[in-house]
């Protein structure tokens, strides 16, 4: 089943801020916030960020009034990294941003501070290669800065893909460098990260992919196609303690679906989990062909995860 994995993902301020650093969220709710509690996932923001097309990897401004997200045309042969804001009230209609116009793959954008990073497969200075790097822009007022290519484990041999980072720094990714999918861990050294490891007791002969690290740093969202899921791509949970990932545990049927459920990412304060599924949402499963999937929301309290 790697190769579900494979084509789910790669298809799937005032001044520079050190990479990882947060801004404090507002003291009213966030506008990614629900009144009530979300137990069942639910499609978010119909309309705006969910809709016909496919859309997956959303991430959130520090400050919560901006989402960017990936959003691809009907067969998926194009990609755009775009925004929504918050204004009046609602989610507003999103719009491609500057850098990312669909010459390139640019998917699986990230918030972090004043940086968005994101995977792409842009050529990278000094070489043709086109397999998937980690890059950055800067949020600049209104603006965004060109792409900063990072170097460094990020960026190593093979595709590097869904980058996340707890709030002390430390990065993880997906890497495809030993032929399959596995899940790394790079600490940050000054303003990079020079080198990485597998996320020890996480990784097994399946494919683990698209992890989403929690802002504090001790709970863990992945993807894998293990025998016995409820899919053929589900969201897994681990939680790190005493410096040990416990065994990752599948979300289950409530969480989960028959169809591709991947994607995850942690709202900035850690309360809600989003996720792309393929399940019905805004369109109805079509008669044949792949569904276009939709990012849903929901309560990180309401998880089935072991304390």
């Amino acid at each position: 089943m790697r190769s579900v994995i494979a084509v789910i993902v790669l298809t799937a301020c005032s001044g520079p801020r050190a990479p990882g650093a947060a801004h404090a969220l507002p003291a009213s709710l966030p506008a990614y916030a629900s009144a009530a509690p979300i137990t069942s996932p639910r499609v978010f923001a119909p309309g705006a960020v969910s809709t016909a097309d496919p859309e997956f990897a959303i991430t959130f401004a520090p400050d919560g009034l901006a989402a960017y997200f990936d959003r691809a045309n009907a067969d998926r042969s194009k990609f755009a990294i775009v925004s929504s804001s918050f204004a009046n009230g609602a989610w507003q209609p999103a719009a491609a941003l500057p850098f990312s116009t669909g010459e390139f793959r640019d998917v699986d954008p990230f918030a972090a501070g004043d940086r968005l990073y994101f995977s792409s497969n842009r050529p990278r200075p000094g070489s043709a290669a086109t397999d998937f790097d980690t890059w950055y822009v800067i949020r600049a007022g209104t603006g965004w800065s060109e792409p900063v290519h990072v170097d460094g484990a990020p960026s190593g041999p093979g595709n590097q893909v869904c980058v996340s980072i707890a709030r002390d720094g430390t990065l993880y990714f997906q890497s495809d460098a030993t032929g399959g999918g596995d899940i790394y861990r790079a600490p940050r050294s000054g303003d990079g990260y020079p080198t990485a490891t597998p996320l020890e007791g996480i990784s097994t002969p399946a494919s683990e992919s698209n992890p989403a690290i929690s802002p504090d740093g001790t709970l863990l969202v992945f993807v894998s196609d293990r025998e016995g899921g409820v899919g053929g791509a589900d969201l897994y949970a681990s939680r790190l303690h005493d410096g040990a990932w416990s065994p990752a545990k599948n979300l289950g049927a409530r969480i989960n679906s028959p169809l591709a459920d991947f994607a995850p990412a942690f709202s900035p304060d850690g309360k809600y989990l989003f996720f792309t599924s393929e399940r019905p949402g805004i369109v109805p499963a079509p008669a044949s062909g792949r569904p276009p999937g939709d990012i849903y929301q929901v309560d990180v309290a309401s998880l089935e995860i072991l304390p």
